[in-house]
């Protein structure tokens, strides 16, 4: 780890100024304050001899002891990303619809590495799968204090709509604590990406008045073709080219009545024999 060598120079800073303090208190106890202080000066080399070795024989154990923790937490922190690189491919696979990855990452809830917990709580709470939410809230709410709060964590960290539901549940936890910071994540995440609920509310809004207008229009286009197809009531008359009888009305399609005479007939000049 990088942070190994500024660690070790932080943990001999330490046991420098407690030795420090410590032969200061003890000489000033033993000798009084102004003696020892005066046989500090005269026997300077011989002072700080004894205090370097002070301090090389505290350092070097307490070196080793925080390097093994360090080392094992790393090694413990290199595990939990190998198994969070595992979880994820599981999640990847479950999202593709994958039941035995699904199964799998229901065991995965009772591992002992927190961090594997956290990943497959998560990859679950992202699945559109009934079954498989329900388990992970039973399983979750059995889960300590600790956890619980890492999982809320990580959930806020993810920022994705689909952990909205299990944060919901989280809000509803006995542990007042749990509640209060599940609530707080949810607020959160709604603020940043907006309310699942508000999104589908209004999506089905569109839906509906998409499908109005359509309607509509097919009305519209169904009265016009009504209108245009439709059959006339009373066939026409028939056109005639006798005249109408006197006091009858034309009916429609007769000829006109007209005022003037008939033409007379010519009259034959031609003497008879």
């Amino acid at each position: 780890m990088k942070s190994k060598p500024v660690v070790g120079v932080l943990v001999l800073l330490f046991i420098a100024i407690f030795v420090w303090s410590l032969n200061t208190a003890v000489g000033t106890i033993v000798l009084g304050r102004d003696d020892f202080i005066d046989w500090r000066a005269d026997n300077t080399t011989l002072y700080y001899g004894i205090w370097l070795a002070e301090v090389v024989v505290l350092g070097l154990p307490a070196l080793w002891f925080v390097g093994k923790r360090m080392g094992a937490f790393a090694a413990q922190q290199d595990q939990a990303a190998v198994a969070a690189r595992g979880v994820g491919r599981l999640a990847g696979q479950a999202l593709r619809g994958d039941q035995k990855s699904i199964g799998h990452l229901l065991k995965l809830l009772d591992d002992g590495s927190p961090a594997v917990r956290y990943q497959s709580a998560r990859a679950l709470a992202m699945l559109d799968d009934t079954a498989a939410n329900k388990e992970l809230v039973r399983k979750v709410r059995y889960w300590d204090v600790e956890h619980k709060l890492g999982l809320i964590d990580v959930l806020k960290r993810t920022m994705d709509l689909r952990t909205v539901r299990l944060l919901r549940e989280l809000g509803t936890d006995r542990n007042p604590m749990v509640a209060r910071k599940a609530k707080t994540a949810l607020t959160i995440v709604s603020s940043r990406s907006g309310s699942i609920d508000d999104i589908v509310a209004k999506r089905r809004k569109q839906a509906k008045a998409k499908q109005a207008k359509e309607a509509q229009k097919k009305a519209k286009a169904g009265e016009g073709a009504g209108f245009v197809t439709a059959a006339p009531d009373a066939e026409a008359p028939a056109i005639t080219s006798e005249p109408p009888t006197a006091g009858a009305t034309p009916s429609t399609g007769a000829r006109p009545k007209t005022d003037a005479p008939p033409a007379a007939a010519p009259k034959d000049d031609t003497p008879s024999d």
